[in-house]
């Protein structure tokens, strides 16, 4: 007999991958325009664009693979888009109500965005990887508080510019990018039954250091140091965890981008240290303007993009295998039609015999079934 396969019913994301190549496109006109002399905003202004212009979309859509949530067109995703251009459009104007309106755009976007994370976790079972990924939702929402407070013009605690908006930076990418990066490293460890002693407490403290550095910025330079020389140091070996575990990675690619990625972000966080240790010490070893330029860029354009998108290359070849494999095996087995269920995930769960005989499940791929 001839037998059918019922493929996953899940969509597949197109709604963020066309988000990322078109917040590409933009971002790259902007910063051909700032080389040119023809906009009037510099590497900070850049770096910041390139968060809800490339990283958030590919963010989401990273979170939805790890959390197993299901593809949907809803309000929060129409408010995606006019927040995203809201965002484009915030650095051509000067600092006041105008630019602090169309940027409470994106903070409200991200308000939004925590919110339903939070009640995808709340339905489902908390672990470790769901409360990580809450944390950097919570990220993007202070990113995204305090680029309002720039656009604004305001002066909170003192603080001037570029700081303000150098700690959305800070937010968006060694927050919300750097935590799920953390989080799919977690997530692979377990799914692969791997075990490495302390890496569940440095999945915490890279989550959880971001804070701790930006409440230094407020109260104590000793905790602003103390912090930083520590994120730079667990980033740093996150960095080696990740080129270790790509080794036999599925995904040619993807292992590629990985490892680029790691040697970026060991250079960016080990100028991060040298920076912390300058400013603690009140030496002029590298200033902010350098910083953004070899910090900023090796964290931003290389390790907050390239491991975003090595895992999302991963993690697609991988379904695609498992897909392939669970097609060959059943239409080889010619005992019975069968069908394929899915989770809502989209990992194939087991085939359910059809015959008018079959009181028990014909398991395919128990290997996935098992997860």
């Amino acid at each position: 007999m001839s037998s059918r396969v019922f493929v996953p019913t899940q969509k597949q994301a197109a709604w963020n991958s066309i988000s990322s190549l078109c917040g590409a496109a933009v971002w790259a006109a902007f910063a051909t325009l700032a080389g040119l002399g023809r906009a009037r905003f510099g590497i900070i202004e850049l770096l910041f664009l390139f968060a809800p212009l490339v990283i958030v979309p590919l963010g989401l859509e990273l979170t939805r693979r790890l959390a197993g949530t299901r593809e949907r067109f809803d309000a929060i995703r129409i408010l995606q888009f006019s927040a995203t251009l809201a965002v484009a459009a915030v650095f051509w104007l000067p600092p006041g109500r105008t630019a602090a309106t169309l940027s409470a755009l994106w903070l409200l976007q991200c308000l939004f965005l925590a919110g339903r994370r939070f009640l995808e976790w709340w339905r489902q079972e908390r672990t470790a990887e769901s409360m990580i990924l809450n944390i950097a939702y919570a990220d993007l929402v202070l990113g995204a508080a305090w680029l309002v407070l720039s656009r604004a013009g305001l002066r909170p605690m003192g603080f001037q510019e570029p700081i303000i908006l150098l700690t959305a930076v800070h937010f968006h990418y060694s927050g919300f990018a750097t935590a799920l990066i953390a989080t799919a490293t977690l997530h692979e460890f377990e799914s692969r039954r791997l075990r490495m002693p302390g890496l569940p407490t440095l999945i915490w403290l890279i989550a959880l250091l971001p804070f701790v550095l930006a409440a230094g910025f407020v109260f104590s330079p000793a905790l602003r140091f103390v912090a930083a020389i520590s994120l730079s140091a667990c980033v740093t070996a996150l960095a080696l965890i990740s080129w270790w575990m790509a080794g036999d990675w599925k995904s040619t690619p993807a292992t590629i981008y990985l490892r680029i990625g790691t040697w970026a972000a060991m250079g960016a966080f080990s100028l991060a240290g040298l920076y912390a240790v300058s400013e603690y010490f009140k030496r002029d070893w590298i200033t902010v303007p350098g910083m953004a330029n070899s910090h900023g860029i090796l964290n931003g354009l290389g390790f907050g993009l390239l491991p975003l998108l090595a895992w999302l290359m991963e993690l697609d070849q991988r379904m695609a295998g498992e897909v392939a494999s669970v097609t060959s095996t059943t239409v080889r087995s010619t005992s019975r039609p069968s069908i394929v269920l899915t989770h809502p995930s989209g990992n194939a769960a087991h085939a359910v015999g059809s015959g008018l005989h079959a009181t028990h499940p014909d398991f395919v791929a128990r290997d996935f079934y098992d997860r």
